[in-house]
């Protein structure tokens, strides 16, 4: 491990005040401005869990197959925070998310106020993970690459948009990065120090609890552990026996330590956990088969079920920032024989341990059929890490040569890359999700290639309707109605019926309708309609970061769907 120089108490404080504050403020703005799909249906997992817990029904606090309790545990405060009567007032155990709107709003409260904690939660949760994943880095590589990392990551702008939502995977990918760093703690320690370990089983524990691909740590874990025993090995010329026990010590206690959050923290493993674990399993077995139960655009194609193979490293490509690419490029001398000194080896050794780990992980939800653009999220951290680390190393090759403009230029390069990493970010702010990159196209071009959208968007199409005269009263048939829509409209909020002929004589019931971007990307949720309204002039446009997102139309004496 990288012998770190321990600095005044006052410099330590003011770096991790910083570092906190670059993680937490872009990620705690304006957390009140849109909702997205899913989380609606997490805010009412949140108070069932309330629920169930008070009333001592531990089979109850099981919600989902996910499993997610992380986040209904940070819901179940988020109530407590703002709504601690709930459990007082609940009907009972819901069974569809639009019912938890329904609740709040019989019992004055509005939905956005419950789901802005859940948000608060869930950003000072990923901060205080990122915050410790900072400092694990930097006894692994140095302060300095640490630095420009956590730089990257805080304002990796798909990391960024994910991570402030009321959401799995935000939470999930920093765990898991947190979990990685500090099992490599414990490996480069000489002295092994069990504390750093037990502390990487918690947190791989909170992160098996929050969403079901975190249990890839786990052969993870055996891999390094095993790598370890091979170098050793080749070094010594024989495996002591000592050795290979401490290595199955490591994984036992890991793994230990790890079940022990698992169970611990999730109330429906004390009554039944064999049966809490084969949901959990034959769901991720259902993903990884059957796919997606409606189309998905992806490249310009509608498609059923597999998207296909290229779907990750084509949605990473557009998903990162050219920085984090470029710094993958730089990393590469590091791996050439005639090139070693271009990284230290202990940089050199956590960019391949890394880079292994997003290529497994990549390879592993590969398999599977459904497939989403925020199940990659684990990869972003890592690579973004691996990607400062190749800037530092340019950086230092800069600070190296003789010409004094030379070593200027490598000193203030990280600091660069860091800022534009930000302005990428921040250009989008809040509407984090609606960055693409530049490279392959930009918000030009991912219309025709991404699918887009999540909700983002509606919330400006129900202010704007919030404008209107009498808007309480209004009749508006939407998109993403539960949540994305209703949570911010004033009046009263439809979704489109399950046939053509009853959304044809709605139609002609309502006072203004609201398409979506990847409704007309996926021909959605009838062609009939699609034809009937293009055939219209929306009256308002939302466009963000040159996308448009959403089309209201005006109804009011619309002539009627063919």
């Amino acid at each position: 491990m990288r012998s770190v120089r321990r600095q005044p108490i006052w410099i330590e404080g003011v770096t991790s005040a910083l570092v906190f504050l670059a993680i937490w403020l872009p990620r705690t703005l304006a957390l009140d401005r849109f909702v997205t799909a899913d989380e609606p249906k997490w805010l009412a997992r949140s108070g069932n869990f309330y629920l169930a817990l008070s009333k001592r029904d531990w089979a109850g606090t099981f919600t989902r197959e996910h499993p997610g309790v992380t986040i209904t545990w940070l819901g179940m405060l988020g109530y407590l925070w703002r709504y601690p009567h709930y459990i007082e007032e609940a009907p009972g155990r819901l069974t569809d998310a639009s019912q938890i709107e329904l609740v709040l709003r019989q019992h004055g409260r509005q939905p956005m106020e419950l789901l802005w904690a859940g948000r608060v939660l869930i950003v000072l949760a990923v901060s205080i993970v990122l915050l410790a994943a900072f400092w694990g880095v930097g006894r692994l590589v140095g302060r300095k690459s640490a630095l420009v990392g956590m730089g990257l990551m805080a304002f990796d702008p798909f990391f960024l948009g994910l991570s402030r939502l009321f959401h799995l995977d935000g939470l999930l990918s920093s765990l898991m990065f947190l979990s990685i760093i500090l099992f490599l703690n414990y490996l480069e320690d000489e002295s092994r120090h069990r504390k750093t370990l037990v502390l990487s089983g918690v947190v791989a524990g909170l992160a098996w609890l929050t969403k079901s691909p975190a249990f890839f740590l786990l052969p993870f874990v055996v891999l390094l552990t095993t790598a370890v025993l091979v170098v050793r090995w080749r070094q010594e010329g024989k495996l002591p026996r000592f050795e290979f026990k401490r290595s199955l010590e490591t994984v036992g206690l890991w793994c230990l330590v790890a079940g022990v959050v698992f169970v611990t923290l999730f109330p429906a493993m004390w009554v039944n956990p064999l049966g809490v674990l084969s949901r959990i399993f034959a769901e991720a077995e259902t993903y990884a088969a059957e796919g997606h139960s409606t189309v998905v655009f992806f490249h310009g194609v509608i498609t059923l079920g597999d998207p296909g193979r290229r779907f990750y490293w084509v949605n990473y490509l557009w998903r990162t920032t050219p920085l984090v690419l470029l710094g993958l490029l730089l990393v590469l001398p590091g791996f050439l024989p005639k090139l070693r000194g271009w990284m230290t080896k202990e940089e050199h050794r956590l960019s391949a341990t890394l880079l292994l780990f997003a290529a497994l992980f990549a390879i592993l939800i590969t398999l599977g059929a459904k497939k989403f653009d925020r199940y990659m999220l684990p990869l972003f951290p890592a690579l973004d890490l691996v990607a400062a680390l190749g800037w530092v190393a340019a950086a230092r090759w800069l600070w190296g040569r003789r010409l004094a403009l030379w070593r200027h230029f490598g000193c203030a390069l990280v600091g660069l890359v860091v800022v534009l990493q930000s302005v990428l970010a921040l250009s989008t702010f809040p509407y984090y999700l609606s960055y693409y990159n530049p490279w392959m196209g930009g918000a030009q071009k991912a219309p025709q290639t991404m699918m887009i959208g999540w909700g983002e968007g509606l919330d400006q199409a129900a202010r704007y309707l919030n404008q209107m005269p009498n808007a309480s009263n209004l009749r508006v048939l939407s998109w993403y109605p539960d949540g994305c829509f209703s949570y911010i409209f004033q009046g009263h909020t439809l979704g489109t019926p399950p046939e053509w002929e009853e959304t044809r004589a709605l139609i002609g019931e309502v006072d203004y309708a609201v398409l979506y971007i990847n409704q007309w990307q996926r021909r959605l949720p009838f062609p009939e309609m699609l034809r009937y309204f293009e055939k219209q002039r929306p009256e308002q446009v939302v466009v963000i970061n040159g996308i448009e997102y959403a089309q209201v139309y005006n109804l009011k004496g619309a002539p009627p769907p063919p």
